[in-house]
């Protein structure tokens, strides 16, 4: 870590002077000058040094307000970037997080609860249905669609409904390592990041048919999309991707619009996948899959235009349930 990387760690864990505050000071400034007699004058070197320290806040302020973030191209931040503007390098979008869920209680549902999820769901009409990894309970490609699930908090069973549907389709859960996502399994996970680390490397061990980083960052979107896990557990999940290699962050949109920062990283075949968080509260706003170019031509995503949503999904709304079919 070099000096400017320090500085702006430390700088990000200040909270920032607001305009209420700036008021203020400048109230009681002016009123204890007011209140001196007239026979009675400030030394001029005190009332300069007030006057310069109103002026050194305002700067500072303003300083947030109008710059904006610069990146070298490749979606990290770049060296010149304060670490307090909205979009920063991956780590310290990381530390952010980890800093914010340590002032949060963690809730997780009793085993006779079940956790709510509720998505919506965009896939390209221009992909064969094979090409797209659909959601968890299956999907229909080139649709959008909205789809809520259930998770018991003992992860042995799941149910889901479909738009459209009033039926609620229920399955057992837990028994395919590949699809633990439940509160039960991520209760039993490390909140340490590098242990963290070490244990999806495990989990995904042969379970996961791709190289070990990928396979970690497949089980991490996973467990983000559709465990909904408490804050600690998702600051941690965050620092493990951004301990993978090539990955960046960038300023995108949400399937329903809301303005979020997408951590990413970019396969052999020209795909971004992509996790989009909100930059204010941490939380998981949905993820995507995007054709960036660069693929083999025997890649099914080899004759989409550059740029190209492959697959995306928001997440509306999460809670804690006592039934399947309950929402919060």
């Amino acid at each position: 870590m070099n000096d400017l990387d320090m500085v702006r760690d430390l700088r990000s864990q200040v909270r920032q002077s607001e305009e209420s505050d700036l008021r203020g000071a400048r109230r009681r400034v002016l009123a204890s000058m007011a209140r001196e007699s007239r026979g009675r004058r400030l030394p001029r070197i005190v009332v300069r040094v007030a006057a310069v320290g109103i002026l050194g806040v305002t700067i500072t302020a303003g300083v947030m307000v109008v710059q904006t973030p610069r990146t070298d191209g490749q979606g990290k931040g770049a060296a010149s970037a304060p670490a307090w503007l909205p979009v920063a390098n991956v780590e310290t979008l990381a530390k952010r997080a980890t800093a914010a869920a340590a002032r949060q209680t963690d809730v997780y549902p009793r085993a006779d609860q079940w956790v709510y999820v509720k998505r919506d769901f965009y896939s390209s009409p221009k992909m064969l249905p094979e090409s797209v990894v659909p959601p968890v309970g299956g999907g229909k490609t080139g649709s959008r669609y909205t789809a809520e699930m259930w998770t018991r908090g003992d992860g042995k069973e799941r149910a889901q409904r479909n738009e459209g549907s009033k039926t609620i389709t229920r399955r057992q859960g837990g028994e395919d390592p590949r699809l633990r996502f439940d509160p039960a399994y991520l209760r039993s996970l490390p909140l340490e990041p590098s242990a963290l680390l070490e244990r999806l490397k495990r989990d995904t061990a042969g379970v996961i048919p791709l190289p070990e980083m990928r396979a970690v960052s497949h089980q991490v979107l996973m467990i983000l999309q559709e465990g909904a896990p408490a804050a600690r557990l998702r600051a941690a999940l965050y620092t493990v991707l951004s301990q993978l290699d090539d990955v960046g962050v960038e300023e995108v949109r949400d399937l329903l619009g809301r303005e979020g920062v997408g951590i990413y990283t970019d396969d052999d075949e020209g795909i971004r996948q992509e996790v989009i968080i909100d930059p204010n509260t941490y939380v998981l706003l949905g993820g995507r899959r995007v054709y960036v170019g660069g693929s083999e031509s025997q890649s099914p995503y080899s004759k989409l235009p550059k740029g190209e949503v492959v697959f995306s999904v928001a997440q509306v709304t999460a809670g804690i349930v006592d039934n399947a079919g309950g929402v919060p």
